[in-house]
C-alpha cells in the first residue's frame, strides 16, 4: 500500500465510523418508537377492556396520567401518516399498532445486521491500516 492508498483507507475508515454513528442513532430512534408503540398498544388494550362509564387512567407521556371516563371502548383515533388521523374500530386500531410494531422490529433487525457488517469491514480495514503503518515505520 503506498501513501496515497493509506490515506484513502484512513478516509474510508472515517466514513465507516460516520455510517456506524448514523446507524446507532437510527437504532435508538427505532427503539424509542417501539417503546411508544408498546405503550399505545397497552393503552388500547386496557381501554378496550374498560367498562363504559368507568374511571380510567390515560397515559399522557413522561410517566404521567390523567383521569378520564371510558365513553366508547369500541373505537380509537389512529394516525395514518403525515399528520392525518382516522377513526378505526378498536380491533383495527390494535392491528395497526401491531403492524407498525412488526415493521419497526424488521427495520431494527435490518439495521442491526448492517451495523454488524459495517463493524466487521471497519475492523478489517483498521487492521490493514495498522499493519501497513507498522511496515512503514519499520522502513
Amino acid at each position: 500500500m503506498n501513501e496515497q492508498e493509506l490515506r484513502q483507507a484512513m478516509s474510508a475508515l472515517e466514513a465507516y465510523r460516520v455510517q456506524l454513528q448514523s446507524v446507532a442513532e437510527n437504532l435508538q430512534l427505532i427503539q424509542l418508537s417501539l417503546e411508544e408503540l408498546a405503550r399505545a398498544r397497552e393503552t388500547l388494550s386496557q381501554y378496550k377492556d374498560a367498562e363504559v362509564g368507568s374511571d380510567i387512567l390515560v397515559p399522557i407521556g413522561g410517566n404521567s396520567f390523567v383521569f378520564a371516563k371510558a365513553s366508547d371502548n369500541t373505537k380509537a383515533i389512529v394516525g395514518i401518516g403525515t399528520g392525518i388521523s382516522m377513526e378505526k374500530s378498536m380491533d383495527d386500531a390494535m392491528k395497526t399498532m401491531e403492524e407498525r410494531y412488526n415493521e419497526l422490529t424488521n427495520n431494527m433487525n435490518n439495521l442491526s445486521e448492517r451495523r454488524e457488517t459495517l463493524e466487521a469491514q471497519a475492523e478489517q480495514l483498521s487492521r490493514s491500516i495498522q499493519m501497513e503503518m507498522q511496515t512503514l515505520q519499520g522502513q
